[in-house]
């Protein structure tokens, strides 16, 4: 097996390792977060159709402005009551709770009083009502503190198929019900709490509580009990806790402790409702509640029924059990299967080893590509799973693990190819120069190939190296000599961005713009070769002090197009450049100890220049193999000429137009007076060429000094 791979797989296991311990033993911390994805799929989603099965009679806004302050008196509740059960409502739920006598009733207030007699009971009134009608009182358990009494008269029509005490349903510790008359007259009864989860929204339900060894149902499911004609409702359970709920309609799955995961249907005032104030006053169509499920509950603001879910920040209460009752009556119910820990450990699994496996056989470029199609289409599977199958499975673990893998496989490509180019940089430094390796490392096409450039070209040369190596005549000496001047000539064309291409015995070619942009390549190599110039003169005090010489060099750059790229044979090749530009960069380097200058460039170099140089120009000169002539100019520094320097170039270039112009009389008196004052090589080389020109005048005169040099 490749030893990459074999990382890989290792890096892969610990992940897979690391992410299954935590599953298990940080799965409370890290719900909210999974609630949180879940969320993300019902809202894309969105409502879905309801059965048309569940009506709400809404104690809301225009009722209270209405009838005034809840509670109303017990009388206007029976009176609801009886208006729901004449038009023939199916059954009725009541997502309130009576736990305390009406204080507005007749017969309380002459109690309170003290006045004896006969007088109306509305909380009788409202039981009697309750009695005849198929309804299903709300009563409230205490999860956190006890209630100062409790009430026997809480039904517990259950049987349980587990042959052990089960400890995953949640326990109460109190409760609070209707007070004993309206209690024992209803039909049946059931809780109506409604428990966040890790988010702060619900996301679950509990359908079932346990209170002092019994176990009791919510209110939406002792209603669904009795429509179903279920005498005995079955729990199925395991040693893992229970796994569903049946009725005589079907198997409503729940998760461990009980709860119904919530399929919503939608935002707030998805199902039908009508204001308790018009059923008070038989302002509504019975057909709008025969034969359906009808839930009595509240989505006024002060009465403190609201709660947050998915679709809405401010759901009534009322509405959560209307969800229950429709999603269990659709069918289309979302839980947990109890193979959910075995097919979550196995998408760990996959979306660590199998992952990174696949990953590491791929370039590193498709990874990000890659992990996002895999993202997207394992969500898409999930989405599927959720809405269609009606499974619920761990969504955040896949993604964290999907996330660590990824980041886990891009850090291993990234140290593989930084060894890789570290193998390459070690390999060819020593061939070509670190530029031309950097290339080579970030290069994903074919840049190689010969291609054509526009570059600045750079020769220089030691002048007079063969009276040096005479002189130094000890081999390790003159090595060590040319080594201590290479190398800071070298360090300055690489930091200005330059390459160096060769090292042709005491010389150097270079070249900028190649293999990577240079902006102004021009000025960067006039400014190297300035900057070499004036290094020299500080490197020479040690040369002499150790080797008894003192070198001195020429320059010369030529800017133009030449063909760039890797050349060579088979098995050795170098990357380069050839062209006219190149040769005429050689040739015009030679130059420079013909006029006695440092710094020689060409026309076209001067040219493309941007920064401003103290330039003189030499002459206008037809190197060998050139058919054409090109101007040559000598680089002295970088900044503003001087005064001084400008009065003499001005008198210079006027010397110069008379000698272009054939008046070689007048241009040696012109050179003559500049050599007095300033004795250079170049004034002299005019003096010399005017005065045999005055000898022996030539038939035509075009101004070029044809440079006949081997």
């Amino acid at each position: 097996m490749p030893k990459n791979i074999s990382k890989h797989l290792l890096i892969a296991t610990l992940i897979f390792l690391f992410s299954l311990i935590s599953y298990f033993t940080l799965g409370n911390y890290s719900r909210q977060f999974d609630e949180k994805l879940r969320d993300t799929m019902f809202l894309l989603r969105g409502a879905v159709e309801h059965t048309d099965k569940v009506v709400i009679v809404d104690i809301d806004e225009k009722t209270l402005k209405a009838m005034g302050q809840w509670p109303f008196d017990r009388k206007k509740t029976a009176q609801v009551l009886a208006n729901l059960t004449s038009a023939g409502a199916g059954i009725i739920g009541l997502d309130i709770v009576f736990s305390e006598p009406d204080r507005s009733s007749p017969k309380a207030m002459a109690k309170a009083l003290g006045i004896d007699g006969e007088f109306r009971d509305y909380d009788k009134l409202l039981g009697s009502v309750i009695a005849t009608s198929p309804i299903v009182a709300g009563y409230f358990f205490l999860t956190e503190s006890k209630n100062r009494d409790t009430a026997p008269q809480i039904p517990a029509n259950f049987t349980e198929t587990m042959k052990t005490p089960n400890d995953w349903i949640i326990r109460a510790n109190g409760v609070i019900t209707n007070i004993p008359y309206i209690q024992n007259s209803a039909y049946s009864s059931g809780f109506f709490n409604a428990l966040s989860g890790n988010s702060g929204r619900i996301s679950k339900m509990p359908l079932l509580i346990r209170f002092k060894d019994k176990i009791y149902p919510s209110l939406a499911l002792e209603m669904l009990r009795i429509a179903s004609n279920t005498k005995n409702v079955a729990i199925h359970t395991s040693e893992n806790g229970v796994r569903g709920i049946e009725l005589k309609t079907g198997f409503i799955p729940t998760d461990k402790a009980g709860f119904l995961s919530l399929n919503w249907r939608g935002p707030k005032k998805h199902f039908p409702y009508i204001s308790y104030v018009d059923v008070y006053n038989g302002n509504f169509n019975a057909k709008d509640v025969a034969g359906k499920f009808v839930l009595l509950g509240t989505s006024a603001t002060g009465l403190v029924d609201l709660r947050a879910t998915v679709y809405d920040a401010a759901l009534p209460g009322v509405e959560i059990h209307a969800n229950i009752i429709d999603s269990i009556l659709a069918g289309d119910l979302i839980h947990s299967p109890t193979f959910f820990v075995g097919a979550d450990t196995m998408m760990i699994f996959l979306l660590t080893v199998v992952l990174m496996v696949f990953l590491y056989f791929i370039p590193a470029i498709w990874t990000i590509v890659s992990v996002i199609i895999i993202s997207s289409t394992l969500y898409a599977f999930y989405y599927w799973l959720l809405f269609s199958e009606g499974l619920v499975l761990n969504l955040i673990y896949p993604f964290a693990t999907l996330i660590l893998s990824t980041i886990a496989s891009i850090s291993l490509h990234y140290m593989s190819e930084e060894r890789q180019k570290k193998f390459i940089r070690d390999k060819f430094s020593r061939k070509v120069s670190s530029a031309v390796v950097d290339d080579l490392l970030q290069s994903t096409d074919h840049s190689f190939s010969g291609k054509k450039k526009e570059v600045s070209i750079y020769f220089s040369d030691i002048r007079g190296f063969t009276g040096i190596s005479e002189k130094v005549n000890n081999p390790e000496d003159l090595i060590n000599l040319l080594n201590l001047y290479m190398e800071p000539m070298v360090e300055k064309i690489i930091n200005l961005n330059g390459t160096v291409d060769k090292f042709i015995g005491d010389a150097i070619m270079a070249y900028w713009n190649a293999p990577q942009d240079v902006k102004n390549h021009a000025d960067a190599a006039v400014t190297c070769a300035i900057e070499q110039i004036a290094l020299l003169n500080s490197l020479n005090i040690e040369i002499l002090s150790k080797f008894d010489v003192e070198i001195k060099i020429g320059i010369g750059i030529n800017t133009g197009v030449v063909t760039v790229g890797e050349m060579g044979s088979s098995g050795r090749s170098d990357y380069t450049i050839i062209g006219d530009s190149v040769n005429l960069a050689s040739r015009i380097e030679g130059l420079s100890k013909f006029y006695s200058v440092a710094i020689v460039i060409t026309e076209y170099t001067k040219n493309a220049l941007k920064e401003q140089y103290v330039i003189r120009e030499l002459d206008l000169t037809q190197v060998k193999g050139k058919s054409e002539a090109v101007r040559l100019f000598e680089v002295l520094s970088l900044g503003t000429p001087s005064d001084e320097f400008k009065a003499e170039n001005k008198k210079y270039m006027y010397g110069l137009t008379l000698y272009r112009d054939a008046k070689f009389e007048e241009a040696l008196k012109i050179f003559e007076e500049l050599y007095k004052v300033n004795s250079l090589v170049l004034y002299e080389r005019y003096i010399q060429r005017s005065k045999r020109y005055i000898s022996n005048p030539p038939e035509k005169f075009d101004g070029v000094f044809y440079d006949k040099r081997k």
